[in-house]
């Protein structure tokens, strides 16, 4: 920020009048013209560093030229003498009353700290990487779709596929663990609180999961299962390990419920713009009453905690269920053998007689067919069964396909000699399939295709090697579009093995019979089911993690992040305060119609007398208690330390700590500084004595109200002065130019307000008054207006602190307003703010003097606004019919809110403002054009050493007035005494404010 203006003691140098201070050391800077405002602040400045070098020993005021997010320096005391130094780049100046050092110390960065901020950059950037991408919506999006695949994958491919396209979903499988490697890791370096949290952990083990989806996994796990059937304990326990297997995949749903509430979180309704402060008070209307915010950007760390642990106590009793209680049921089979293996004992025993006797060699035989044909997988395929019989195979999801026998110690020349002997004969094949053609029983068998009654005739020839083991018989399916030749061209879920059990461990380890079973209808409805499944528990889980944490959410959740909604709005900016009160205060103006409405309409229904005297529970709940309590702290806060204080409160609310460190550093600001002091006050405290509070405050009220309607904000009240600041930091120009067009409005309407105030002019009448004032006994303001740069920051220490500026340029403005009893005037406006005055404003100003004061590098033309407040009457007092309360401030806030919204409006003039304001026309009545005309006459003579043409001008503009004139009287005096009209040698059109008139 460039200062402008001739005001300060002095002027923050620029990077330019560092570099060239750097250059000249302490060469002079002399200026061989006429020096502006900024030479002389630079010249100033300039001559005040080199004479620093000499006296280093001072305390100083240590101003820190570093910008801030408002890009203004900041000041912090210093009371270790005059120094420099500069950290990190940050240059600070120490200047004092008579000495500047400056001084630029870089300290240079070793290699280690360089590399490690190299490398914390490198992190950082990653870190902002990985957010950016873990919060993408199409990684979202992708990431959804991966996961349905997931869930349902595996069991689609069983439902839809057979075995020689597995290698095609395993490459799905891989991508999936890649991708959801990627985003566990995306995550974890882009989520502060994502790492070994509870849902790291779950997708970390959902993501082994994948695993056992691939084939050559699972088939290592759970494909050889019953492997050995002599020994049962160890096939039931595998049996159950493929179960949990099977069950654990459940785990993946918890993407589900990530991406459930993420979807909820996209989808919020989107936050309508906020009405109109503006319009809704010009309606005046109740029933125009501010939104409560339900939805907010950020969620509170309460709230994510809770939510997290809610949603965690869901998965896991939904996960226990689902792994626990399947794990507590018998199965059917554990219940009745099947008739498997009914079938291959009776096979193995028609066997064992047929070897001792070979005339029951037949009874072998029909034994292996009744296998096939009571498990004839060909019926099970059909539509309905053979003879329009009730019962058939095709009532089960499982048929024989395979037959055979197999051994673990023989090798395959034993085996295929066993085999020789143990085909079927032809005759035995035509008889089974010519009786199951006529049978019509309640379970009919079914007949065979001809190829494989060929099949069943031949000598069992198709050798195949499962799990490492040696097998020799037929199969039923060659032929089919999906040839099965060997029980390995099918998934290891889709066979099961079936031997016989009624034969010694001996026996069986040399060789035994086998039949396989196709369980592919059975997986098929069981991978339809799991899918059902899985969508089932999507959906329970959801309603479930909704459901368990809706009455948190409304009871505390949604109150606590209102709370925090608050407090980060008064956190950001204090003065938000009373908007959130008076917004507060609407809804509960509202809420109380709609109740008085609600039980009217319920009492006009209701039949019941006691409903009459029947009340509502009227006790507030504890956390809107607390988040009114928060409110009211807020808005005293703003009450109590007004702009000023802003970055007092703001620091000490943005930590997490508990401590307070009220003695904050300064900022630096530009603004137009306004000081209004009580005439007379002495002398009204000293006979109004215990009711001077509330004549101060009834002054206050009128300059408080009038200040903020015209975009100022009154500092501080010391008893008899307020200290007034209009802002220009970050203004534009036109903007400069209209807040002080509205610092000017300000205070003509304060002195209009004050003479026509019915309160105030009763103490015209109060004895005590009348008898010290006389004349004068009425209640009277001075103002002054300068612009320049001040101090804003906390004044006091650890046990008081006052928010307030300080500045040499408050003090010339102090002198300023001093000076009104000089010239006679109330309004007195230095030159700093009359050049940021627009045109209108500036032609209703009178240039009166120019004058050099205590605080200001070069002199300042004074202009004074001319008001007769004494020809304003008094308006009378109405009684309102109201009791003065929340509501009727409430009202009168909206109003002046209205009013300072049309005065900054660029479509109001404020020259038009007075213009049309009657009470300001009054007040400027005699203040003709004439009068205007000699009176300018005269300050030009009188500027340019003509005194005698000036004293005949000015003595006639003297008494042009009702009154006599204040600034024409002061000139007359200043150059009567003790110049006798006639102008010194030395006199340039300047003298200092303190010389006597």
């Amino acid at each position: 920020m460039v200062e402008r203006g001739p005001t300060q003691a002095w002027a923050p140098r620029t990077s330019t009048e560092d570099a060239q201070l750097k250059v000249k050391g302490r060469e002079d800077l002399k200026r061989t013209v006429t020096p502006t405002s900024s030479d002389a602040n630079a010249t100033f400045a300039t001559s005040l560093r080199e004479a620093a070098a000499g006296e280093p020993g001072r305390n100083a005021l240590a101003v820190t030229e570093q910008r801030s997010a408002g890009g203004r320096p900041s000041i912090t005391s210093s009371d270790q003498g005059s120094r420099s130094q500069e950290k990190g780049g940050e240059l600070v100046t120490s200047p004092s009353s008579s000495s500047v050092l400056h001084s630029y110390k870089g300290a240079p960065s070793t290699m280690k700290s360089k590399a490690k901020g190299k490398w914390k950059a490198f992190a950082h950037g990653v870190g902002r990487l990985c957010s950016c991408i873990a919060e993408n919506k199409a990684f979202v999006f992708v990431g959804t779709f991966i996961t349905v695949w997931a869930l349902i994958g595996d069991d689609l491919k069983l439902l839809v596929t057979n075995r020689p396209v597995d290698n095609i979903f395993d490459g799905l499988v891989v991508f999936c663990i890649v991708f959801f490697t990627l985003e566990v890791l995306v995550c974890s370096l882009g989520k502060d609180d994502y790492f070994m949290s509870f849902f790291f952990c779950l997708d970390v083990l959902s993501t082994l999961t994948l695993f056992m989806d691939l084939t050559v996994v699972s088939e290592a796990l759970f494909g050889d299962s019953d492997s050995d059937p002599s020994n049962t304990r160890t096939s039931r326990t595998a049996r159950v390990g493929a179960k949990v297997g099977r069950i654990v995949r459940v785990l993946r749903l918890i993407r589900i419920v990530k991406l459930f509430k993420a979807f909820l979180a996209s989808s919020k309704p989107k936050k309508k713009p906020p009405r109109d402060r503006l319009s809704m008070a010009e309606e005046d209307d109740d029933d125009n009453f501010p939104e409560e915010e339900e939805h907010f950007d950020k969620e509170s760390l309460v709230g994510k905690k809770l939510s997290a642990k809610m949603t965690q106590r869901t998965i896991i009793l939904v996960l226990t269920l689902l792994i626990v209680l399947p794990l507590l049921r018998v199965e059917m089979t554990e219940r009745l053998p099947s008739s498997s293996l009914y079938a291959m004992d009776e096979i193995l025993q028609a066997y064992q007689r047929a070897e001792a006797n070979s005339s029951l060699h037949a009874e072998y035989q029909q034994a292996v067919l009744k296998l096939i044909y009571y498990h004839n997988w060909f019926t099970g395929r059909l539509t309905d069964c053979p003879q329009s019989g009730p019962s058939c195979s095709k009532y089960f999801l499982a048929n024989t396909f395979w037959f055979g026998i197999g051994g673990y110690s023989s090798d395959i020349a034993a085996l295929r000699s066993y085999a020789a002997n143990l085909s079927l004969m032809p005759e035995q094949v035509d008889a089974w399939d010519d009786a199951a053609q006529t049978q019509n029983d309640i379970f009919n068998y079914g007949t065979l295709p001809s190829g494989v009654l060929e099949i069943l005739r031949s000598n069992w020839t198709m050798e195949c090697t499962i799990y490492n083991e040696n097998y020799i018989g037929f199969s039923l399916l060659g032929s089919e579009p999906h040839a099965v030749d060997c029980p390995t061209h099918l998934r290891y879920q889709e066979v099961e093995r079936v031997m016989p059990r009624m034969m010694p461990v001996e026996e069986f380890q040399k060789w035994f019979f086998v039949s396989y079973f196709d369980l592919r209808p059975f997986v098929k409805a069981e991978a339809a089911y799991s899918m059902g499944t899985t969508a089932f528990v999507c959906v329970i889980l959801c309603i479930a993690s909704i459901f368990f944490t809706s009455s948190a959410n409304v009871l505390v959740l949604a109150p606590v992040e209102k709370m925090m909604r608050k407090v980060e709005l008064i956190r950001a900016n204090p003065l938000k305060a009373m908007k959130i009160a008076d917004d507060e205060f609407q809804r509960e103006e509202m809420e109380k119609k709609k109740r008085a409405n609600r039980r009217s309409w319920n009492l006009r229904k209701s039949r019941n007398p006691m409903d009459l005297v029947r009340t509502e529970a009227s006790e507030p709940m504890e956390t809107v208690i607390l988040e009114k309590t928060i409110i009211k702290l807020g808005s005293l806060l703003a009450l109590g330390f007004g702009e000023a204080g802003v970055n007092i409160v703001s620091s000490n609310m943005a930590g997490a700590n508990s401590g307070v460190n009220a003695m904050v550093e300064g900022s630096m600001v530009d603004c137009i500084v306004g000081i209004a002091r009580i005439l007379n006050f002495s002398t009204a405290t000293e006979v109004l004595q215990g009711k001077v509070m509330t004549f101060v405050n009834q002054i206050a009220e009128i300059v408080h109200g009038v200040v903020d309607e015209c975009w100022g904000a009154v500092n501080k009240n010391d008893g008899d002065s307020f200290l007034i600041i209009w802002r220009l930091a970050d203004l534009t120009e036109s903007e400069e130019r209209k807040m002080a067009d509205l610092s000017v409005l300000a205070f003509s309407s304060i002195v209009g307000a004050v003479a026509r105030s019915s309160v105030l002019a009763g103490y015209r009448q109060h004895p005590g008054l009348q008898q010290r004032l006389r004349d004068k006994c009425r209640v009277d303001l001075s103002f002054a207006l300068h612009r320049g740069w001040a101090i804003e920051g906390a004044v006091g220490s650890d046990f008081k602190i006052d928010a307030s500026y300080i500045s040499p340029n408050v003090s010339v403005a102090s002198s300023i307003e001093h000076a009104t009893r000089k010239y006679g005037v109330r309004i007195l406006v230095s030159q700093t703010v009359v050049e940021l005055c627009s045109k209108e404003i500036v032609n209703k100003l009178r240039i009166i003097d120019k004058v050099t004061i205590k605080g200001s590098l070069v002199p300042l033309e004074l202009s004074c606004l001319d008001l007769d407040f004494k020809r304003v009457q008094v308006e009378e007092s109405a009684d309102l019919p109201i009791v003065w309360n929340s509501r009727y401030r409430f009202k009168s806030r909206h109003a002046i809110e209205v009013r300072k919204h049309h005065l900054w409006n660029d479509t109001f003039s404020k020259a038009h403002v007075m213009k049309k304001d009657p009470h300001f026309q009054e007040m400027r009545t005699h203040y003709t054009v004439p009068f205007l005309q000699n009176f300018n006459m005269g300050y030009q003579n009188y500027s340019q050493g003509e005194w005698q043409v000036a004293r005949n001008l000015l003595t006639k503009t003297h008494g042009m007035l009702s009154e006599k004139d204040g600034p024409s009287g002061a000139l007359l005096r200043f150059m009567e005494t003790p110049y006798q009209f006639k102008a010194p040698e030395w006199w340039r059109g300047v003298h200092a404010l303190e010389d006597e008139f």
